[in-house]
């Protein structure tokens, strides 16, 4: 009977499912969520997200240069199609995070820690890489397979139920990503970041920057680092993808 049940489960899945190319790896994917699925999950999200966090009115302010960087880095990525929007959060917690669709966020306790626009560009570059790689799209995915009724998943009410989802499953702790996605991030990230004409060394500086940080203040937040591979490990990498960058120029 479980067999049966796992079965009729993993049909309907299929069943459901659309064909997404994916321009990072070049090949066809099947998903639960078409990309407009996406952008109305970003969007719904993005409402729940403003309505628990308190938005800066003009990130400009805080960081000189900001609107002009993330600019950049959306026309510089695997998707720039998409109809990207970056907001910064008031919060002294050192982070960042995006979400599926093209939604990107800024802590100002980041903000106000790095000193330059090439830092800026790679760690927008970093979170835009979440987004063209669906890494949260993924992972709500598995939430909602096993949380929400197929009947309504894949039924008329296709709209509402990606609603329901973001109401009743989504939380931040779910943008955790594994090891390997966060290189990847960072390799992506350093290479949009380059293309948009920044210096990729920004990202060195930045991790050696929040590698002093985390000694002289230990009690702070460092979301960004946090249950992500070894600094060293990320600076390692950051400094074998600007070798290859610099060998192509």
């Amino acid at each position: 009977m479980k067999k049966y049940l796992i079965l009729t489960i993993l049909t309907v899945f299929l069943s459901g499912c659309a064909t997404y190319y994916n321009p990072v790896t070049g090949k066809q994917e099947q998903t639960i969520y078409t990309e407009k699925d996406e952008i109305d999950m970003g969007i719904a999200l993005d409402k729940k997200i403003s309505s628990e966090f308190k938005i800066v009115d003009h990130p400009d302010k805080i960081f000189n240069g900001f609107t002009a960087v993330c600019s950049k880095i959306a026309v510089n990525n695997d998707r720039n199609h998409l109809p990207y929007k970056f907001k910064v959060i008031e919060k002294d917690e050192v982070n960042a995070f995006s979400i599926p669709g093209g939604f990107v966020y800024v802590y100002t306790g980041l903000l106000k820690r790095i000193d330059s626009p090439d830092e800026l560009a790679c760690i927008i570059g970093h979170e835009i890489a979440h987004i063209c790689n669906r890494d949260a799209v993924h992972r709500l995915e598995k939430q909602i397979l096993y949380s929400i009724p197929a009947s309504i998943l894949f039924g008329s009410g296709r709209q509402k139920a990606i609603q329901q989802a973001v109401d009743t499953v989504f939380t931040l702790s779910m943008l955790k990503y594994s090891r390997e996605q966060e290189i990847k991030a960072d390799t992506q990230g350093i290479t949009y970041a380059f293309n948009a004409g920044y210096n990729p060394e920004g990202m060195i500086w930045f991790f050696k920057k929040m590698e002093e940080l985390e000694k002289k203040q230990p009690t702070l937040k460092l979301t960004f680092l946090s249950d992500h591979p070894d600094t060293q490990q990320r600076i390692k990498n950051a400094q074998e993808v600007i070798s290859r960058l610099k060998v192509k120029q």
